[in-house]
């Protein structure tokens, strides 16, 4: 529903809100997210987030909520960075960066099962939480017009996840040590995209873009939401500003030596940055 809004909302916002404009321009007014080679933008992400992973584990809740079980925060701030890099007159190259860090103590409000070892209730512990995603993707124009660019492409989604409980536990319910159970994993996700850009001047330029994926691919298998709607405003010739809202969804079962289990997480919220092109 979410996505299927967000959809409907860029249309109705371009087809309404600049019909009049469009009819009006030179060709010479050409908006830099349409015209130029290089786009650079880095900003500030508001991202709520849902976290959920699975080890190997027996028992109800073998899929731990870190949000609820833990008390993390659902909130972060941090850095995102992308660029865009068109290398010929239909074909393009793209890069994406975000980073979350995440961590806290508390006290267990019910046993966490963890691979073979059980973190019991009211027991302390120490979590933690990491995401680094990088995204590459190649695209090549499909239709280009004066104000217009629609293309579709291939990318890949690189996920490196880590997670870690420390804390007294059970093994096998007969045993109690103090255990740390973390789990890395590196998680390539390929995936399928189109974007489309419509500036009806050289000031003013909205996007929206869509990245999917719902395959098995050798170890992994789940799927990928990554969308992002956008407007940008060209403060100056090499410079603009842009509000845009980011929403990832990653879902997967891994079947590794290292962490047999799976993942649910979702980050959106709002994203403000500042654009350098030339």
């Amino acid at each position: 529903m979410k996505i299927a809004f967000f959809i409907i909302a860029f249309f109705l916002v371009t087809k309404f809100s600049f019909a009049q404009e469009i009819e009006d321009l030179s060709k010479e007014d050409t908006h830099p997210i349409l015209s130029d080679k290089f786009m650079f933008n880095t900003g500030i992400y508001f991202s709520t987030k849902f976290l959920k992973i699975g080890v190997n584990g027996q028992g109800q809740n073998e899929i731990i909520d870190f949000n609820e079980a833990f008390d993390l925060n659902n909130n972060e701030v941090t850095f995102l960075f992308n660029f865009i890099w068109r290398f010929s007159k239909k074909w393009s190259l793209s890069a994406e960066y975000f980073s979350i860090r995440n961590g806290n103590k508390w006290e267990l409000e019910e046993d966490i099962y963890w691979g073979d070892v059980t973190f019991k209730e009211g027991s302390d512990v120490k979590v933690g939480f990491g995401l680094d995603m990088y995204r590459i993707f190649v695209g090549r124009s499909l239709l280009q017009r004066q104000h217009h660019d629609f293309g579709v492409g291939l990318g890949v989604h690189d996920l490196q996840i880590s997670a870690y409980i420390t804390g007294n536990a059970y093994i096998n319910d007969d045993e109690y040590n103090f255990e740390k159970k973390s789990i890395s994993v590196n998680a390539p996700l390929p995936n399928i995209g189109f974007w489309y850009y419509f500036a009806p001047n050289s000031k003013w330029g909205l996007s929206y873009k869509l990245d999917w994926f719902g395959l098995t691919v050798g170890e992994y298998s789940g799927s990928l939401w990554n969308v992002a709607p956008s407007v940008n405003y060209q403060v100056f010739k090499h410079v603009g500003l842009g509000l845009s809202y980011r929403y990832f969804k990653f879902t997967a079962k891994v079947n590794k030596q290292n962490w047999d289990g799976r993942f649910d997480m979702v980050f959106h919220g709002p994203l403000f940055s500042i654009s350098g092109n030339f």
